[in-house]
């Protein structure tokens, strides 16, 4: 099955959008506890990596918006999102510019989806020790 974008717009499109104009995305710290969630990323940038739930944004979507219904489609639901910063990020194929929120989490269980293969739960204390991590989620966090 093709990533939701390229259902969209087909993947000779996205390509040349991707090559002139940044990305918006959204990335979620999602906080139970004294623990963040984060998904073992299963496809490029930052495969093979720890990383934030989260995704691209879509037309007329708000932060918030964007970030819940990423949120949902990893088979959990967030309380009220809040705005932490922006993050442009350039790769060798893409520039993406990726808004940081942070959420309660409110129910439900991390699912695995096309991005994320599967979850954990950190502690904040183990920050530093998230190996390996995209150099943009550990100042995210």
């Amino acid at each position: 099955m093709l990533p939701e974008r390229l259902q969209i717009i087909g993947e000779d499109c996205w390509l040349e959008v991707t090559k002139k104009m940044p990305i918006p995305c959204v990335d979620v710290i999602v906080w139970r506890g004294p623990k963040f969630l984060m998904g073992w990323r299963t496809i490029s940038p930052y495969k093979d990596l720890w990383a934030l739930p989260g995704g691209r944004m879509a037309r007329g979507e708000s932060f918030v918006q964007t970030a819940i219904r990423q949120c949902r489609k990893s088979g959990f639901q967030i309380r009220t999102p809040h705005f932490i910063g922006v993050y442009p990020i350039k790769f060798p194929s893409r520039h993406d510019i990726t808004a940081c929120m942070v959420a309660e989490w409110k129910s439900g269980t991390p699912v695995p989806t096309n991005e994320l293969s599967r979850y954990r739960w950190f502690d904040k204390g183990e920050l530093s020790e998230i190996k390996p991590i995209g150099a943009n989620y550990r100042k995210m966090l």
